[in-house]
């Protein structure tokens, strides 16, 4: 098959995302199967939204990456991508598979008779992640074009039970929805070992750090437990940072929090595999990839009861849920899995069990079968 993947922001790092670690998870794993696999974006940080390569074409991993102009024109991080027409007449795709509620599914929908190619729309529930005014004032009548325009629309493809049920509020039919595990964690995440010693007393961080991730939260939840020490990688908008700075030395934490910045993969996986527990103390998410990566790694995690994160975290199996926003229910959560030994370790060989649903090798297989299925 020719597939084109349509998203607005660059799938290999530097750029980090849940998106775009889908795209990049699914693009690479489907070139393997000899699908001829293109990726139409932008060469640019979902993070800082700041330019980070070159336009133009280049290859990675088999997969042909098309480097566009993004329009000045934007509403939070939503994009039109220049040229976006002209390259689908290059590539000719028989699929067409495009992420988020963004300007260029409302372009695509309009070419998609005259191209010949099927769409397949992947929206990674928008209304959890509305970080901008203006995205929570147009979504109302973005929604209303997606119901009047969604025959145009081959399939919807959601992660989730609560995706679907919103996308069924919204007037879609259920029958042009199919939900369907992402292509999250490799299987070889199953099979790592740590370089460094575990510490049965450290916490772990790795995401964004900007304002909706709640590491404000987990600064001041950590103030309230006697041990553990907090490492913390990603990148990061500098003001929240600044102000993360400024609480960890007003709360006395700073001989107990590091801060890593940007990690490579590798790096990353190895922190994960060291610490006794994840923490993500998200505000609004949809669900976070790295809560899957560390349950692969048989660590146990704490996460917050927003978005989806219910859906693949087990709350006193795998892991354990609070509430977002609330320091003290997380204290005591830190406190529960540090100070028990057996706790994390039944924890841990539950996670790495329940994780296994989650593999790239494994959803990728079922986005072949629903693909040919689109093509008839």
């Amino acid at each position: 098959m020719k597939i084109a993947i349509v998203c607005s922001y660059y799938p290999w790092p530097p750029s980090v995302g849940g998106v775009e670690t889908i795209v990049r998870n699914a693009s690479t794993e489907l070139a393997k199967k000899n699908h001829e696999v293109y990726i139409v974006t932008t060469p640019f940080d979902v993070t800082t939204m700041k330019q980070v390569s070159a336009y133009g074409v280049e290859e990675r991993d088999r997969v042909i990456v098309y480097k566009l102009k993004p329009s000045r024109l934007k509403v939070g991080y939503a994009r039109f991508l220049k040229g976006l027409r002209e390259t689908l007449k290059e590539i000719r795709p028989e699929i067409v598979h495009e992420h988020n509620l963004h300007p260029h599914l409302f372009q695509l929908t309009k070419w998609k008779n005259d191209a010949s190619y099927r769409l397949v729309a992947e929206l990674h529930h928008p209304a959890i992640n509305l970080d901008f005014f203006a995205q929570r004032i147009l979504l109302p009548f973005v929604t209303y074009w997606l119901k009047k325009n969604s025959s145009s629309i081959d399939v919807f493809l959601t992660h989730t039970q609560l995706e679907k049920s919103w996308l069924v509020s919204k007037g879609i039919k259920e029958d042009l929805i199919k939900v369907m595990e992402p292509p999250l964690i490799s299987s070889k995440l199953f099979s790592c070992r740590s370089k460094e010693p575990s510490n049965s007393n450290r916490l772990l961080y790795v995401g964004r750090l900007v304002p909706k991730k709640g590491l404000q939260v987990l600064l001041r939840a950590l103030s309230l437990v006697n041990d553990g020490e907090l490492v913390i990688a990603g990148p990061y908008e500098k003001r929240y940072f600044e102000n993360l700075q400024r609480l960890l030395r007003s709360l006395g934490l700073e001989d107990r929090v590091r801060f890593k910045g940007r990690v490579a993969e590798d790096k990353k996986i190895d922190l994960m595999s060291s610490c006794s527990v994840l923490v993500c103390p998200t505000l609004a998410d949809y669900h976070p990839i790295v809560l899957l990566e560390a349950q692969a790694l048989g660590v146990p995690v704490i996460a917050t009861r927003v978005g989806a994160i219910p859906e693949i975290v087990i709350n006193g199996e795998t892991g354990l849920l609070v509430e977002p926003n609330n320091e003290l229910e997380l204290a005591k959560a830190i406190e529960t899995l540090l100070n028990n030994d057996t706790l994390r370790l039944r924890f841990s060989r539950k996670a790495r069990e329940f994780a296994k649903s989650f593999t790239v090798e494994s959803a990728v297989e079922k986005l072949e079968t629903l693909y040919r299925d689109v093509l008839g």
